[in-house]
């Protein structure tokens, strides 16, 4: 096994750990809350999770992936870098509090200003341990990470089982999230602050070169998350909270896998990717690995998901919510593209091409919005969720050709690691559907047929992929 595989399992493991938790955690308190809250709540929290979204992209102002990129920091530089970053979460503070009437008045909803100035809070506290957390990264101290975000993920949960029995559930809500970031801020600041802290400086001139990598990454992972909840943006303006309840619950169920799973690999993989960024072969070779594992978890999850969907909603969420099925069968597709393209980041953020990643985000996010605009005019979720498909599409080829201009990826390697995965998850979801329809004739109540399909459909791809790859994880496991 080569060295940055071994470095990418290494880190993955820690992560892998605390993420399962994390992803148990918010699957849990995502079927409490598409339980107790009303369709139309369930959509404010979809229009406050993309203000969180975008505020917090820039809270980080791209410094964190260029202090992760960067080989040597001065001192100084880290200093500043840490008073700019308190700086800029009071400055967010500030317009958040200011700016919740007009961003109420564009969803028409009033209730968000006071939800807005309850998020709000968490950019006076966070921001105390964010430089930390990447400097955590940079060291590859995921295990401390790791632990950190479990930890605080069940505390968050917990103070929300308790909320939601004292107030409205949307305001729980907004006040489990002020607590989950802060926390987390300040523990990051806790556990580093022995190796380092920063000093009384705040010299904007040495950190010149991070503004231009900074500036690039800023702008490119916001016009991403537009890009990425433009969909959000336009159906919670043009066609109300109960449509955007349902796309948001449908939307959520399927980016699960990339949200929480990718990371796993991907969160480790740049900075493991940045100390080797002079290698072209090397990049390749681990791009591919981690694309193959990738693959493996995610594609039976969304795969197998649309083939019980139906069932899942039924027992998770309840019968309210069948009327997302069709959206959340046609968005898992986007939620396998979103798979793919994922690790496309960590390569380009480690070859030093921000610039390239924020063109390339630039004209995907205009091609997003013009063809998501045009279709929520129809008032008809399914015709945009097949829109978002399709661009997703286009976006997905359109990363496979940069990946081969700066990495020379080759395509036909490329898709014959993503086609066994495949191959062998079209197997399982063949049996799958076929145990989901048989059942329903056997077996009664939902919960019964959903749990003999994914069970055994489970168990055969489990079967499949011990007996394809088995060498691969002869090999990993040292045999």
């Amino acid at each position: 096994m080569s060295t940055i595989t071994k470095q990418i399992l290494s880190g993955a493991k820690w992560t892998s750990v605390s993420t399962l938790i994390v992803t148990v955690i918010q699957i849990i308190q995502f079927a409490l809350l598409g339980n107790i809250m009303t369709i139309a709540e369930f959509g404010l929290v979809g229009m406050l999770t993309t203000v969180t979204i975008f505020t917090q992209i820039v809270l980080d102002m791209g410094f964190g992936a260029a202090l992760i990129q960067k080989e040597n920091i001065s001192e100084r530089q880290l200093s500043t870098l840490y008073w700019l970053n308190i700086l800029t979460g009071i400055l967010l503070f500030i317009g958040l509090f200011f700016l919740s009437p007009f961003i109420a008045d564009f969803y028409q909803r009033d209730e968000l200003v006071f939800l807005v100035r309850i998020l709000a809070v968490m950019f006076l506290i966070a921001p105390v341990g964010q430089q930390y957390q990447y400097m955590l990264q940079k060291d590859l101290k995921f295990n401390v990470l790791s632990k950190i975000e479990a930890g605080v993920t069940v505390l968050s949960f917990v103070l929300l089982l308790v909320l939601v029995f004292l107030m409205d559930p949307i305001v729980a809500y907004a006040l489990s999230q002020v607590f989950l970031n802060s926390v987390k801020g300040i523990m990051f600041f806790a556990v580093y602050l022995k190796k380092w802290r920063p000093s009384l400086v705040f010299a904007l001139g040495e950190v010149k070169e991070f503004f231009s990598f900074g500036a690039f990454q800023l702008a490119s992972r916001l016009v991403n998350r537009l890009g990425a909840n433009i969909d959000m943006i336009l159906i919670g303006r043009f066609l109300g909270a109960e449509a955007l309840g349902i796309y948001n619950l449908a939307y959520q169920i399927i980016t699960i896998p990339v949200l929480k799973i990718n990371p796993i690999v991907t969160r480790v993989a740049f900075p493991v990717f940045s100390k080797n960024q002079g290698n072209n072969q090397t990049l390749r070779e681990g791009f591919l690995n981690m694309t193959k594992l990738l693959s493996l978890i995610s594609f039976p999850l969304l795969i197998g998901l649309m083939t019980v969907s139906d069932l899942f909603i039924e027992v998770v969420f309840g019968e309210k919510w069948l009327q997302a099925v069709p959206v959340l069968n046609i968005l898992a597709i986007v939620g396998l593209l979103r798979v793919l393209m994922n690790p496309n980041g960590s390569v380009l953020l480690a070859k030093g091409r921000a610039d390239l990643a924020f063109y390339w985000d630039s004209g995907i996010m205009l091609l997003y919005g013009l063809s998501l605009y045009a279709a929520v005019l129809t008032k008809d979720l399914t015709i945009t969720a097949w829109t978002y498909a399709a661009i997703s599409l286009i976006n997905f080829f359109i990363g496979r050709w940069l990946l081969k201009y700066v990495i020379q990826l080759k395509m036909g390697e490329y898709f014959r690691t993503v086609g066994k995965p495949l191959a062998l998850t079209l197997l399982m979801a063949l049996l799958a559907l076929v145990l989901s329809v048989g059942s329903r004739h056997l077996l009664h109540g939902a919960m019964l047929q959903l749990a003999v399909s994914v069970g055994i459909s489970g168990i055969f791809y489990g079967f499949l992929v011990s007996k394809f790859y088995r060498r691969a994880m002869k090999i990993q496991l040292g045999r």
